[in-house]
């Protein structure tokens, strides 16, 4: 009569089993007989649109309420001779005129930067063009961010009829995602003999410029 040598193999039943997620059980027959039991798991990551844009105070991704004031006096002797006036030294986040720009995007292969104004007036009947301010662009030295391109934003120009939008800067996409920073600085080209009073203001007789980014 033949004998069969069956214990390891109900050695092997007799081991408490879990079930976890997908799984195999292999149960080699003989000491020296390979096995190999495999087991997988799916991974999914989902990345939302993100468009992110900040002129002057604020951090990157961060909300903020604040609205700098860029403020220019002309002095007694310079008025309207031509010699550019440069802003106070509290004006913008940066001082001195001088804003911070950030552009953050990843939904779009171009994203657009425009500026939208009204007419700079002194709320008495006299204007001033926005063509008078002007804008210098240039790479941020203090406060840069890590993965950004710190080359500078080109300035959308103002718009030529001092009321509505401007020419707008597009910006190409790099490998899906936008991440561009720079600084503003504007000065007043202090061209025109104007009337005494104040243009403009916080949100008042046409001061304020709005910046809008745009991803299709």
């Amino acid at each position: 009569m033949k004998k069969y040598y069956i214990a390891p193999v109900i050695a092997s039943l007799a081991t408490p089993l879990a079930a976890i997620a997908e799984s195999e059980q292999v149960t080699p027959i003989g000491a020296q007989t390979a096995a190999t039991a495999s087991a997988k798991l799916d991974f999914q990551i989902t990345i939302p649109r993100v468009l992110f844009l900040q002129v002057g105070s604020g951090s990157n991704l961060a909300n903020n309420t604040k609205v700098d004031l860029i403020d220019f006096t002309v002095p007694v002797g310079n008025v309207g001779d031509g010699s550019v006036v440069a802003a106070s030294a509290a004006s913008g986040d940066l001082g001195t005129g001088a804003v911070t720009v950030r552009l953050m995007a990843n939904g779009a292969s171009t994203v657009s930067l425009n500026s939208n104004v009204t007419q700079l007036n002194n709320g008495s009947g006299s204007n001033v063009g926005w063509n008078r301010i002007a804008v210098a662009s240039a790479p941020l030295t203090t406060g840069m961010t890590a993965g950004y391109n710190n080359t500078g934003i080109t300035h959308p120009a103002f718009a030529a009829s001092n009321t509505g939008d401007g020419q707008p800067t597009n910006i190409a996409a790099v490998n899906g995602t936008v991440r561009e920073e720079g600084k503003w600085t504007f000065t007043y080209r202090n061209q025109d003999i104007l009337a005494a009073g104040t243009y403009g203001g916080v949100n008042t007789k046409g001061g304020r410029v709005i910046y809008t980014a745009t991803m299709p």
